[in-house]
């Protein structure tokens, strides 16, 4: 995968709001999970902060945090002249001198070539990382186009089940203090004709089981908070 269709225009042009539509869901999924775990913070970066508005949300309703936002695309940067309350950095957040007690990597890894190493040297930069991690790797995206769509139109080079992104994490050197399933179908509206047909059986098999559901038809991540 070339990396440069994050600056060229390509990647803008596939998704040309970033995925901002999704940012109220996943600030959301982030404030559930950091008010119900104890950890003691005053500084956020977003790591790949995209479109910058996750930030921006979680800056608003955290006065009292310092919140940076961290992303090497210049296509992304253009969405942040419209953004208050963050500090953003057009810049690689693991070579920059800043150092913050929570880091926030929401569907970024799984973009990264060497993602090991990635997740390695994101260890030595905060107190905790909260992930979010897209599950693209179940049996209906394997065995249709999910996969391929994936790939090509929003660059993911990494495919997950829950267990291993779990394992990932645990191989880095994390300690995991909290995962939970999260349903983005259950929160945002579809994107495309796809998501579309399967929003209704998604719904209806996170009913019976949500492991189940992310394992066979997919519409899951996986979030988790780390101890580095």
């Amino acid at each position: 995968m070339d990396q440069s269709m994050y600056n060229d225009g390509k990647y803008l042009e596939n998704n040309p709001n970033w995925h901002e539509e999704d940012s109220p869901y996943k600030a959301s999924l982030i404030l559930d999970i950091i008010s119900k775990c104890d950890i003691d913070f005053h500084s956020i970066a977003d790591v790949g902060c995209g479109s910058g508005r996750v930030a921006e949300i979680i800056s608003q309703r955290l006065p009292d945090v310092s919140v940076y936002g961290f992303d090497i695309s210049a296509d992304a940067s253009s969405f942040w002249q419209q953004r208050s309350g963050p500090e953003y950095h057009q810049e690689d957040f693991l070579t920059s001198d800043r150092h913050v007690d929570l880091s926030l990597c929401l569907d970024v890894f799984e973009h990264v070539e060497d993602y090991y190493a990635f997740l390695r040297l994101l260890r030595n930069r905060s107190n905790y990382v909260l992930f979010n991690i897209p599950l693209d790797l179940s049996i209906l995206k394997a065995a249709g186009p999910g996969i391929r769509r994936a790939r090509r139109v929003t660059g993911h080079l990494h495919y997950f089940n829950d267990y291993t992104a779990l394992e990932t994490l645990k191989d880095c050197g994390y300690e995991v203090l909290h995962s939970k399933l999260a349903t983005p179908v259950m929160s945002t509206l579809p994107r495309n004709p796809y998501q579309f047909v399967l929003a209704l059986p998604r719904i209806v098999l996170s009913l019976i089981s949500k492991r189940f559901c992310a394992r066979t038809i997919g519409g899951y991540s996986l979030a988790v908070l780390v101890k580095c």
